[in-house]
């Protein structure tokens, strides 16, 4: 028992030496040289910090310090961008305003003291000191387009068939990429009486664009992605078809991506993921044989598109 209690005691003894050590003596100073706050702003600056440090574990004294920590303000505008060294490293943050100085000091001073870097899915943001950028960040917008294409394209199976196409769909473009999300992409086969005929396409298609040449007003552009389709083609009375995924490829080319209406000729290549399987329709209609097909369709279309654009500062340097 009197070991028991002699452990005790000793892990408790131990325990607070150890949080006495990490409690070490720090100091908090302005470096003058570089900072271009007012006298009365830095002395705040300084107690902000103090206080910051201190909801750390760490002892800030006016002398007889371990270590210092040396913080630096440049104000231009609004916004001020802070400079934090310590034992451990520099921190450097730009706030939007002043008023984000005590949010950035906490987080700055965390991630100092931890070692973890300062990022919003990190453990230094919290929900006391989010500042107002990270409330409510910056985002580059992108020119949202709604458009309607025609075209005319073909099904490669058995044999070939032709018909028109068309559909439509919505655009997210930056300047060199974009994603492109369309709805009810069909081609109708035209039939010859009754033994050929048919309709290919996609319910929904999902793509991702690359503009060639991002700063011009007209651009050559590539794409891939990937579709939810059907196919469904008869051919000397034996029908074929399907539905499933299917992989896409485009090719095409812009015109007037300055402005809030776009003009666009588009070849476009389906190629489903899945077979067709075929029914025999002759005689009474009774679903006979096994065969199987794979049937890809191309095809070429004009585009308008129409919505709007985002407005962007260009900085030439």
């Amino acid at each position: 028992m009197k070991k028991l209690a002699s452990l005790i005691t000793f892990l408790a003894s131990s325990t607070l030496a150890a949080s006495v050590a990490l409690a070490a003596d720090v100091c908090v100073q302005i470096d003058e040289s570089k900072d271009n706050l007012p006298e009365a702003d830095r002395a705040g600056a300084k107690t902000l910090l103090a206080q910051a440090l201190e909801s750390q574990g760490e002892r800030v004294v006016a002398t007889g310090c371990t270590g210092t920590y040396t913080v630096s303000h440049v104000k231009l505008g609004n916004s001020v961008t802070v400079t934090l060294t310590g034992p451990q490293g520099t921190r450097q943050v730009t706030a939007r305003s002043i008023d984000d100085l005590p949010a950035l000091y906490s987080q700055m001073v965390t991630s100092l003291v931890t070692g973890k870097p300062m990022t919003t899915s990190g453990d230094t943001v919290d929900r006391t000191n989010a500042t107002s950028a990270q409330a409510a960040p910056n985002r580059v917008e992108a020119d949202s387009l709604w458009y309607a294409r025609l075209g005319f394209a073909g099904i490669v199976g058995a044999g070939l068939e032709t018909g028109p196409s068309f559909g439509v769909g919505y655009r997210f473009e930056l300047d060199d990429i974009g994603i492109d999300a369309s709805f009810f992409n069909l081609m109708v086969v035209d039939s010859e009486g009754q033994s050929s005929g048919g309709a290919t396409g996609s319910w929904v298609k999902l793509m991702g664009l690359y503009f060639l040449d991002p700063q011009a007003n007209r651009s050559a552009y590539v794409g891939g992605g990937i579709s939810w389709g059907a196919v469904g083609v008869v051919d000397d009375n034996k029908s074929f078809s399907d539905s499933g995924l299917q992989a896409e490829l485009s090719a095409g080319y812009e015109l007037l991506r300055a402005s809030t209406i776009r003009l666009f000729v588009q070849a476009d290549a389906t190629l489903p993921l899945y077979l067709a399987e075929s029914i025999d329709l002759s005689g009474d209609g009774t679903a006979t044989g096994t065969d199987s097909i794979w049937a890809p369709s191309f095809g070429i279309s004009l585009g308008v598109g129409w919505g709007k654009g985002a407005t962007r500062v260009r900085v030439i340097k």
